[in-house]
């Protein structure tokens, strides 16, 4: 197996912005898991000693280097800290391909919010235990959800209707993924099998049994605007470290498969051939599906859990459980470039990317909106 990375990384204040707003010094670190922490402070004009450098940017960026470890990023702080403000932990997120809406799940209800404000357009309530996971079809107008109670909604946005409800897990659905147009859904649970719906007949079409525990998030590689759904592939990510890909249409068909030494929280592709993953332990995996045997690089930053993996304009965005939000270069100069500020050390439960909005759902209960 290819050793892990362990590589510098930095860290800001939460709320720098408004620590120079205020003529304060707000603190900076840079990390690493075998050497000793850094630790300085920052201010509107610079830092205060020689151990960092700083240069900002705009006013929602600053530009900080660590020139001992010659680590540098790109800190970027929220546009929104949203309104939208649920009861519950905010498990799941996601935002229309537009940004114009976002849907946030709010223990049994989802809270379907507009993007830009924050302001909640109207709860959805039918699911009769926690909801897990929320997903927009491509038209932007209908949603997708799972939930402890084992079932798959599907949701008109515009009405409030829910005309298909899909049953057959056997334990909670924690993942959902779309395929081509949305003419087929696909679910994953922690009964430990994904299955591919037919939308139209509200029938299941495939189960696919990867044999490794509970699916802890799935994507699913493919043209969006595709209206056949035959080329597809479903990639997983389970309890019990097994990254694999199956064919939509093929419950048996694995064409790619791999074995962390951890449990695997999430996964996504960078494009037909790259796949990203992460685990419990916060290792960042990058794998070459034409090679199974030897992942292209292994990262690690910090022992905390990776919690969401997205992908926008071929960029790698990742959350962790200590809060920290980021992007990583997947080839082998493994360097973060970019993170997202805002939170206070409160775990990331979900991170989506689409168009140059990101949005992120932390267990402060407040939802963060990003342009990047």
């Amino acid at each position: 197996m290819t050793s892990v990375v362990r590589c510098w990384w930095l860290s800001l204040q939460h709320d720098w912005r408004n620590g120079f707003n205020h003529s304060e010094k707000v603190w900076v670190s840079a990390h690493h898991l075998d050497h000793k922490t850094f630790h300085s402070y920052l201010t509107s004009q610079g830092p205060t000693d020689d151990k960092f450098t700083s240069k900002l940017v705009s006013d929602r960026e600053i530009e900080v280097a660590h020139p001992e470890s010659t680590t540098s990023t790109r800190f970027i702080a929220p546009v929104l800290s949203s309104k939208v403000t649920p009861k519950n932990n905010p498990i799941s997120v996601d935002i229309t391909s537009s940004g114009g809406l976002g849907a946030v799940t709010d223990g049994k209800d989802v809270l379907v919010f507009e993007g830009p404000s924050g302001n909640v357009r109207r709860t959805l309530s039918g699911h009769v235990a926690d909801v897990e996971c929320v997903s927009f079809f491509p038209s932007n107008k209908v949603l997708l959800t799972g939930a402890c109670d084992m079932c798959v909604k599907i949701w008109s946005v515009e009405d409030g209707s829910c005309p298909v409800t899909l049953t057959g897990h056997t334990r909670a659905v924690t993942t959902l993924g779309m395929v081509g147009v949305g003419r087929h859904v696909v679910s994953g649970s922690l009964d430990g099998t994904i299955k591919v719906w037919v939308c139209g007949t509200q029938q299941c079409l495939s189960t696919i049994s990867p044999q490794a525990g509970a699916i802890n998030q799935l994507h699913v590689i493919g043209d969006q605007q595709a209206v056949s759904d035959s080329s597809a592939l479903i990639l997983s990510a389970t309890e019990r470290g097994l990254l694999s890909l199956h064919n939509t249409s093929q419950s048996s068909s694995c064409v790619f498969s791999y074995q962390h030494s951890e449990e695997l929280t999430a996964c996504n592709a960078v494009n037909q051939n790259t796949l990203v993953a992460g685990s419990i332990k916060g290792d960042l995996i990058t794998l070459d599906v034409r090679n199974s045997s030897q992942p292209i690089s292994c990262y690690k930053r910090s022992n905390y859990a990776i919690s969401s993996i997205a992908t926008d304009c071929n960029r790698v965005w990742c959350s962790q459980r200590d809060g920290e939000c980021y992007t990583i270069n997947t080839d082998t100069t493994l360097q973060c470039d970019t993170t997202l500020s805002g939170g206070d050390c409160d775990a990331v439960l979900c991170l989506v990317a689409k168009g140059g909005v990101i949005t992120t759902t932390s267990k402060d209960r407040i939802l963060r909106r990003y342009e990047v």
